[in-house]
């Protein structure tokens, strides 16, 4: 089975542990300590590593240290085995390793926990220490970091350095810290972070580097794994919530259309904006009836019938829509978007909004590596069409060599025959006419306006030529398509500009640019790339009575919580089991909150916070002001 890679991340102080093979001894006598110190001292010298703490002990070494490059660390540790392995098996006439099997380490969030690591290191006594080696200043770093003596070896941490401005200052405020005793729980936890080579951190600070290597950092618990079902409603809703809560940051208002829509003449004609398939499926009702389709139209439906919406107005929708499916007329399908419309605007300022809109949505959902945005002008409709009447004027010398899906493209959008792959066309197509030779210098301004602006917004794109647009847009035209490798160039979102076909609409000459999110494929990609974001905690704090008769008092204690919390979810455990098994329920469900609350007004409450490991015995008021001060940070 092969080794997994270890974890590293730049700047980041790593806590390294080797143990002796069997649990046998690496020092017996006082030269093993200086000889072994030696070599740490020639592999400082020799790579560039920063020394922070270490602590030798009978069987055990620790050292706290930021290596430079992840090179650095392994020739670090290569380099001391072959320095003192040989030594000390000549020197005790043995044979074979000496380490037990490859040094354990983790990687350290400073600003929360490189004291309590260091205090770790400082204050660590293994099982077959003596009592005259505790806090020995020539085996340990504890000497230096409390100010007693100066070890040339060490490098002072910045979170060191900011206990004081002297060394005298930091190293008296150093011996206060280690006043207080580390927790067991911190010392668990710092445990099994170096039995697993994870990342020692808050939650937080784990899953934003979760997020740039794509593989879990933090440990997992032992046993069997839990299996976790995916709730596709929770997914819907908490994507949904993302998109609604950006889209109320742009000032776009929310707007509602009926599932059946009735349909007549007037919307026959409205149909020719889009694409059949997105038009919705007829119904065999006892009128003429239609599935919502495509939600451009129903969006100009609405505006259509209130006026004071053409001037300037902003809205988005949301919903399930419907589309017959491709060569079969009897069955449709089902599928979800967010579309947002701005009526009133005819300058390039609104495309740059909706563009910046969609890459602040991706960049949320940590999906920019895995998408590309795609964009082309089509110029105004009058300079698309006579590009259009182009091709069917250049095809028809062809025409007796063409299929009939061909023939029925070149009456309807013959553009689409210039991406058509078939050995015929690719000939046919070298002569082609090409669309910047229809458009207007206007047009190629506005555009080459617009992606100066991209470039200042520093967002990627790519010109892309070939794109043409599946409604009868004009001038701009954009897609989100993914790069990802299990859903290679499908379509995330689409959009652009189609002041005329809307005019043509409303009778009235109109400005609109819209786009939508296709939240089927974006829940597919997000799946596949960052599952974890859809585990989000269900729960942030749970209330466990301590007995039947604190029952009451749990959901009172719970009703305030959630008027002075209305962020956190808080949930009252009624399932009257034992505390311990409702304590790991909640632990299974991801709560960081566990409070265990009494029976008696008076008693103190048991507050364990699972980011930090901490449990404390505390008054109301003390609780609230911890989870006020989670809150904050």
């Amino acid at each position: 089975m092969p080794r997994r890679e270890r974890l590293y991340f730049p700047g980041l102080p790593q806590l390294i542990k080797l143990n002796g093979h069997n649990h046998e001894k690496l020092f017996q006598e006082e030269n093993d300590y200086a000889r072994f110190l030696t070599c740490v001292d020639r592999s400082l010298e020799s790579y560039n590593c920063e020394l922070h703490a270490y602590s030798l002990q009978a069987d055990t070494v620790l050292l706290l240290l930021t290596p430079k490059s992840k090179e650095d660390l392994s020739r670090f540790i290569q380099h001391i085995g072959r320095q003192y392995v040989p030594y000390y098996n000549n020197k005790y006439q043995r044979t074979g390793a000496l380490w037990d099997r490859r040094y354990n380490s983790c990687l350290i969030e400073a600003n929360s926990y490189f004291l309590l690591v260091s205090q770790y290191v400082d204050t660590f006594t293994s099982d077959q220490s003596s009592n005259n080696d505790k806090h020995n200043l020539n085996y340990s770093s504890y000497g230096h970091n409390t100010g007693e003596c100066t070890i040339p070896r060490m490098t002072e941490h910045q979170c060191y350095l900011q206990l004081g401005k002297t060394p005298e200052e930091r190293g008296i405020h150093y011996q206060h810290f280690l006043y207080t005793t580390i927790s067991q729980s911190v010392i668990e936890r710092i445990q099994i972070c170096l039995n697993q080579n994870c990342v020692l951190g808050t939650n937080q600070y784990c899953q934003k580097l979760e997020f740039e290597v794509n593989r879990t950092v933090r440990p997992h618990q032992s046993g069997r794994p839990r299996k976790h079902y995916s709730n596709d409603v929770a997914d819907w809703i908490w994507l949904e919530n993302r998109a609604s809560k950006l889209l109320a940051r742009y000032c776009y208002q929310e707007i509602r259309f009926p599932l059946l829509e009735y349909w007549d003449d007037h919307m026959k004609n409205a149909a020719a904006f889009a694409d059949d398939n997105h038009n919705g499926p007829k119904l065999n009702c006892s009128h003429p009836a239609l599935l919502r389709g495509e939600g451009t139209m129903g969006c100009l439906r609405v505006i259509a019938q209130h006026q004071r919406l053409q001037s300037k107005s902003k809205l988005w929708y949301i919903g399930a829509m419907f589309r017959s499916v491709a060569g079969q007329k009897q069955d449709f399908e089902q599928y979800h978007q967010i579309g947002v419309e701005a009526f009133g605007y005819d300058n390039i300022d609104i495309e740059l909004e909706h563009i910046l809109m969609q890459y602040d949505f991706f960049s949320s959902l940590h999906l920019t590596p895995y998408i590309e945005l795609k964009i082309n002008t089509v110029g105004s409709e009058d300079e698309f069409s006579r590009f259009r009447q182009a091709l069917r004027e250049y095809y028809q010398p062809f025409l007796p060599f063409f299929e009939e899906p061909w023939l029925v493209k070149l009456k309807e959008k013959p553009e689409q025959l210039l991406s058509t792959p078939h050995k015929l066309l690719d000939i046919v197509n070298k002569k082609a006419p090409r669309l910047s030779e229809f458009l207007s210098e206007t047009s190629a301004a506005r555009f080459r306006q617009l992606l100066e602006s991209l470039n200042r917004l520093k967002i990627p794109y790519s010109v892309t030529p070939g794109l043409y647009p599946v409604n009868n847009y004009c001038h701009t035209l954009f897609e989100w398509r993914t790069t990802h490798p299990d859903s290679h160039d499908e379509l995330l979102c689409r959009g652009g500009r189609y002041d005329a076909s809307a005019s043509h609409l409303l009778d009235k000459q109109v400005a609109v640019s819209g786009f939508a999110f296709m939240l089927d494929p974006i829940i597919f990609l997000i799946r596949k790339c960052h599952k974890q974001l859809l585990r989000q905690n269900a729960t942030d704090v749970v209330l466990i009575p301590e007995n039947t008769r604190a029952a009451g008092h749990a959901l009172i204690v719970g009703r305030r919580l959630r008027t002075l919390f209305p962020q956190f979810t808080i949930k009252n455990d009624c399932s009257g089991m034992r505390i311990s098994t409702c304590r790991k329920n909640a632990e299974r469900n991801g709560s960081r909150f566990i409070i265990v609350v009494p029976s008696e007004d008076d008693k103190a409450l048991e507050l364990t916070d699972k980011d930090n490991g901490m449990i404390q015995f505390v008054n109301e008021n003390a609780m609230i002001g911890v989870l006020g001060h989670s809150v904050n940070c």
